[in-house]
């Protein structure tokens, strides 16, 4: 059950005077305890996740001659400005300002989240409303958007592309005139109703990146694979010709490997793995609109690669958090 204006919560909880039951009484008593345990104001007892204020400026106007002013509701450190006598919150430029829920409700999303369930699900544990899960995820997809950025393979290199289908809203259809009425048919094989993704793994991280729609081009994989891939590594993957240009461009040792075959199931099965999980991860998330698509998949990206090197949730979840701590808001961001 999820929390909104008129939730059953509340309804719930209005029957806790009304009941006679007592076992009723008891069960209804338990999850108002739950409930409010997620939605009890407490951010300052995760304080410690907060970056060093004394090190940063003023938020106004760039300064760093403040002093401590006391303490806000939620139980942060307020600063006073000596420059241009503005107050501000170490929470301000941060994606918690203002946050009205608990820290835990907070954890207790994430961490389902990076376990692999969906949104609604992350919500329903949470205790949260799916407005409330939507707008948390803009800021984690926030939190994540540069996160690829600094992923760099080497050595050997596993490469393919997969394919996510287009909104419904903006598929492209042919009319076929039967012998009764038009018929709208949605073309087969790879075409423009499919986005093409680049995935790649060197067995211990991974990157992915949006390419366009339809099949690959050359140019675009060029672009994706300067960011990503070091000169001189090994590419291993299928016998895709959008690749030669990136090789020769990069001088990259290369070893294809026909589709379908044996040989091929055996040899790239890293990859092969990866797109797996990542088409099992947007499975549990579909009905997203695509102009998100990047933002789901460097969320997939991190899950996996953070996965891999920690293979703790805990210390994943804990991780995100720190990493959504320090992210400082800028004008750009402003409507999020």
């Amino acid at each position: 059950m999820s929390q909104t204006r008129s939730s059953s919560y509340k309804k719930l909880f209005s029957q806790l005077e009304e009941s006679e039951d007592i076992f009723e009484r008891q069960i209804l008593d338990r999850i108002q305890i739950d409930y409010d345990r997620f939605h009890e104001n407490d951010l300052k007892a995760f304080i410690e996740l907060l970056p060093d204020q004394e090190e940063t400026e003023c938020l106004n106007c760039g300064s760093r001659d403040f002093i401590r002013y006391g303490k806000d509701r939620n139980g942060f450190h307020r600063y006073r400005c000596k420059k241009c006598n503005q107050t501000f919150s170490e929470t301000k430029s941060s994606l918690f300002f203002a946050s009205k829920i608990n820290i835990k409700a907070w954890f207790e999303f994430l961490e389902c989240l990076l376990s692999g369930t969906s949104v609604h699900a992350a919500c329903l544990a949470a205790k949260i409303s799916p407005v409330t899960g939507s707008v948390w995820m803009r800021k984690i997809f926030l939190t994540l958007k540069d996160y690829q950025d600094s992923i760099c393979l080497g050595k050997e290199v596993f490469i393919d592309e997969t394919y996510v289908h287009e909104d419904k809203s903006k598929i492209f259809y042919y009319e076929e005139l039967g012998k009764i009425k038009k018929v709208k048919k949605q073309p087969r094989g790879i075409s423009r109703n499919k986005i093409c993704i680049l995935l790649a793994t060197d067995k211990k991280i991974s990157f992915a990146e949006i390419e366009g729609k339809g099949r690959p081009h050359r140019d675009k994989n060029y672009s994706i694979c300067q960011k990503h891939i070091t000169e001189g590594s090994h590419l291993i993957g299928d016998e895709d010709t959008s690749m030669t240009y990136t090789v020769e461009c990069m001088k990259l040792k290369r070893t294809m490997y026909k589709g379908g075959t044996e040989t091929s199931y055996k040899e790239l099965v890293p990859i092969d793995q990866l797109c797996n999980r990542f088409k099992f991860f947007i499975n549990k998330h579909r009905g997203f609109r695509k102009d998100l698509l990047q933002d789901y998949i460097n969320l997939f990206i991190f899950i996996d690669n953070e996965n891999n090197e920690e293979n703790d949730l805990y210390k994943v979840t804990m991780k995100l958090l720190k990493m959504m701590f320090e992210y400082k808001k800028t004008s750009k961001d402003a409507g999020e």
